[in-house]
């Protein structure tokens, strides 16, 4: 089996780490830097180093897109040519519905797109941020359409557990842009806002670390994350109303002085944090 890892940053660069022995495959990738390349040859990562996508994709059996959307699709458009039939492709995207929809365009029905998101990561990318055990009881989410084959969901659930992912789940693509947005899209949201007022200039010395918690994802990728934000905007939208609508509700009962209500609140918001605990 070949396998090509397309985009050999911090996500392509974990999962390269860990596939040494998966169906005695020959790992080849594409990346746009060559020193990330080398380095990846050097440590042994993989076998076959390209800056052209589709020698990387050539007689592939499972192609695996690790850059962002966007670039994903237009690696795939511009390389159709490249891509052997009986092929499956699956992606490492934080977007499930625009992957399909914009795929499902350009590939023949010879080809198999399996959408997934290991739900891992840093506050730094790049290869030279990946390790072997970033995977290591992460979840892994899987979203296949009705066109999608049986043997090429499993073969993508078994990527997933080969990789060190505890928590394989299947779920549509509406589910996971919905949930993906309270998560992960709205947590960098609250995180950016934080940062974004000028209180924070004045708040060096009076944080025993909460400030530092909550803002931890503002060290971020604003060109990736513009770019998932707009993706999925309709759900994204909706979860910051949300957000709006429960920030507008603390704000009331704390103008009117009602220590009941927001003691509801907290003692709500406590039990549902314990019950979410308890359930991962």
């Amino acid at each position: 089996m070949k396998v090509a890892i397309i985009g050999l940053g911090l996500i392509g660069g974990s999962i390269a780490r860990r596939l040494r022995g998966f169906h005695n495959c020959t790992v080849a990738a594409y990346n746009r830097s060559e020193e990330s390349l080398i380095l990846a040859e050097k440590d042994g990562v993989i076998d076959e180093a390209y800056q052209n996508a589709g020698d990387a994709m050539e007689n592939a059996d499972l192609i695996i897109l690790c850059l962002y959307p966007q670039l994903n699709i237009d690696m795939v458009r511009d390389n159709i040519s490249r891509i052997k039939d009986g092929a499956v492709i699956t992606d490492v995207s934080g977007v499930k519905q625009f992957m399909i929809d914009n795929l499902s365009e350009i590939l023949p029905d010879t080809v198999d797109f399996v959408g997934a998101h290991p739900m891992a990561g840093r506050e730094v990318g790049g290869y030279k941020s990946s390790t072997d055990t970033l995977f290591d009881k992460a979840s892994f989410l899987i979203t296949p359409t009705k066109d999608n084959k049986p043997e090429s969901i499993a073969l993508v659930r078994e990527l997933a557990e080969y990789i060190g992912c505890k928590h394989v789940v299947t779920t549509t693509a509406e589910e996971h842009d919905a949930v993906i947005a309270y998560t992960s899209q709205l947590m960098h949201v609250v995180a950016v806002a934080l940062c974004d007022n000028p209180m924070i200039e004045r708040s060096t010395f009076f944080s025993a670390g909460s400030l530092r918690d909550c803002t931890r994802v503002a060290k971020i990728n604003e060109v990736m994350w513009s770019e998932l934000f707009v993706e999925n905007k309709t759900e994204l939208a909706k979860r910051i109303r949300e957000m709006e609508a429960s920030l507008e509700k603390m704000a009331v009962a704390t103008e009117n002085g009602d220590r009941e209500e927001l003691e509801k609140i907290m003692r709500n918001a406590c039990e549902q944090k314990l019950k979410w605990l308890e359930e991962r």
